[in-house]
Order: C-alpha cells, then structure tokens, then sequence
C-alpha cells in the first residue's frame, strides 16, 4: 500500500491516480469529522467533496513532507466553520430598533484612512509573513498549531510573529 507522502507527491506532479487512492482512503472518515461539526450528512458530505476539489486546485502547493490527514481535516474544518457561518442569521429583535448615529465627516474619513493604513501595511508583508500574522490573528491559531500546519518549528513561529508585529509597528510610526 503505498504512503500517503507517496501520494502526495504523485497528485503534485498532477497524477489524478494519486487523487483517487487518497479519496478513496480518507473520505469516510472526513465525511465522519465533518458531520460531527455540521451533524448534516449532506453538508458534510460537501464539504468533504469541497475539500477534495481545492486539494486537487491547489496541488502544486502541497507540501509532501506534511501529514495529509491534517492537511485535509484543516481544509474539512475551515469549510464546516464557513458553512455554519452562512447559516447563522440574526434573531428577530421585537420592536423598532433605533437608527444608528451617524459619523461625522471627520471621523468617517479618519476611520477610512486607517482602515487603508492597515491594509497597505499588511500588502507590505511578504506572503510568508503574511500567512503566520493571518493565521495568528484571524484565524486566531496557536503558535504550536501554525508550526504543525508550517511544519516549522513552534519557536521559530514565535520569533516570527514577534518581529511581524515589530515591523509593522514600526512602519506604521513611520507613516504617521
């Protein structure tokens, strides 16, 4: 039977064969994680056929070295997450609710202005770096769990991160 990594690195050089054998291998069990997060079988089912198509759309960036099985459980995971997002509404408020104050022009175009300040720093970053401040701060990821999805050590994560973030102190200084 041949290893994951092997067939990871057979679907990077576009081998559809690869694919298949890992499909076939691990798509009832990712089936089974994503219901127990969407406790929908079709949903789940889904997201499982989700996960599979953006594997194969992003094949050449598969790292071979990594465990495919956290590979596509993250994956599993990120789209159960959205799913139940759109699903959310709002709950019905009884009455009128009250208009919203409004900003003054000063304060719209200052809240703007940093808002695009933020931006510009962050398209500043190179992807890499840009990846681990995302992934720590939006996704809201542990150091260890980031170095496990990076395969990088956790240490090397930390330091990283603390010197994105001194960076982008610094820049933002600058600017002002």
């Amino acid at each position: 039977m041949t290893e994951d990594r092997e067939l990871a690195a057979l679907l990077k050089a576009g081998n559809t064969d690869a694919l298949e054998q890992l499909i076939l291998r691990w798509r009832s069990r990712a089936e089974a994680y994503a219901f127990s997060i969407l406790h929908d079988s079709q949903a789940a089912e889904d997201a499982v056929q989700e996960a599979f198509a953006r594997i194969y759309a992003l094949r050449t960036g598969l790292n071979e070295n990594c465990s495919f099985s956290a590979y596509l459980f993250t994956i599993v995971r990120r789209i159960c997450i959205d799913e139940l997002r759109k699903q959310k509404h709002t709950p019905d408020l009884p009455g009128e609710l009250p208009d919203m104050p409004v900003q003054s022009a000063e304060e719209e175009y200052l809240s703007r202005w940093e808002r695009l300040n933020h931006i510009h720093l962050l398209a500043s970053l190179n992807k890499a770096d840009r990846e681990l401040l995302l992934a720590f701060s939006i996704e809201d990821k542990t150091a260890r769990q980031i170095a496990k999805e990076m395969c990088l050590p956790e240490g090397l994560v930390r330091v990283r991160l603390y010197r994105i973030r001194r960076k982008l102190k610094g820049m933002n200084k600058d600017e002002q």
